[in-house]
């Protein structure tokens, strides 16, 4: 068998790094999921590769979680295993804040009520002390479970990007060409304060029945979202509340658009980085 390598690479720099081959999956090489992503925090330079991989059987909740941080130049094995809170994980929407992991779950709804897995929810993972909690959703995202199921949400950064000590998360959800938007205030309670609750057409775009085709919140304070014609911003906060400005035209249509932060392509590799040649 051939040996695998894993590296870094940042096609907007031009640059990429080889790392270490995860602790993890030399012991478990044949284990059900092995999941990497990317989380960014603090200075432009500083950025993570976490990696969680569930053990056999594949029905286990429990996942091990490694991180590698460029600049120590070694993976970290969190002590605890990280649990999911009963449901399948949306790997594909993570937020990194203060410290603190969280994904969103899935939204498939559940028949009995009172099943541990009936509720979808937030799961945060503390890489400082190794635990994991779960956050409940804001009461008024989900008086429905086939109503949610077919929500599209979303959660992202919430408050002072600058400001690690003003910072929180926020959950989007669009369901019936409405936007809702709750910021977490208080983590012991999964207390929620809903910012915005608006619909589409109420936004003041020019378009002929619009449908929104991808939706992010950016600078903690900023609604972007596409429709099948138009890139849009819109304020959530302070004097730019509820403001729409038009960003451009584009040619995407009816596909789904997902966003990436202008910043975050601009991270470099770290300090043992190559260019590409190319």
């Amino acid at each position: 068998m051939l040996p695998v390598q894993i590296f870094i690479c940042n096609p907007a720099t031009k640059s990429w790094l080889p790392i270490p081959y995860p602790k993890q999956i030399k012991r478990y090489p044949y284990a059900d999921d092995v999941i990497m992503l990317l989380a960014y925090y603090h200075g432009p330079d500083d950025y993570m590769v976490l990696n969680f991989q569930r053990p056999y059987p594949p029905s286990s909740l429990y996942y091990t979680c490694e991180y590698y941080k460029p600049n120590e130049g070694s993976w970290k094995k969190m002590e605890r295993r990280f649990f999911t809170g009963g449901r399948e994980i949306k790997f594909n929407m993570l937020v990194y804040d203060n410290g603190i992991i969280h994904l969103m779950s899935n939204q498939f709804p559940v028949r009995q009520r009172n099943s541990h897995l009936y509720a979808p929810c937030i799961v945060s993972c503390n890489l400082e002390n190794d635990t994991t909690t779960t956050l409940k959703l804001p009461r008024g995202a989900k008086k429905s479970r086939i109503d949610f199921f077919f929500s599209e949400v979303g959660i992202f950064k919430w408050g002072k990007v600058s400001s690690s000590a003003e910072s929180s998360i926020c959950f989007v959800r669009l369901r019936k060409s409405v936007f809702t938007i709750w910021a977490l205030t208080d983590y012991e309670s999964s207390r929620w304060k809903r910012i915005l609750k608006i619909r589409i057409k109420g936004m003041g775009l020019r378009e002929k029945d619009p449908v929104v085709t991808g939706f992010a919140v950016v600078n903690g304070d900023l609604l972007i979202f596409s429709t099948e014609r138009g890139l849009y911003s819109y304020g959530l906060t302070e004097e730019n509340y509820m403001v729409l400005e038009k960003i451009c035209e584009h040619r995407c249509g009816s596909s789904i658009v997902c966003f990436t932060p202008y910043k975050d392509t601009l991270h470099p590799c770290g300090p043992e980085g190559a260019s590409l040649l190319c």
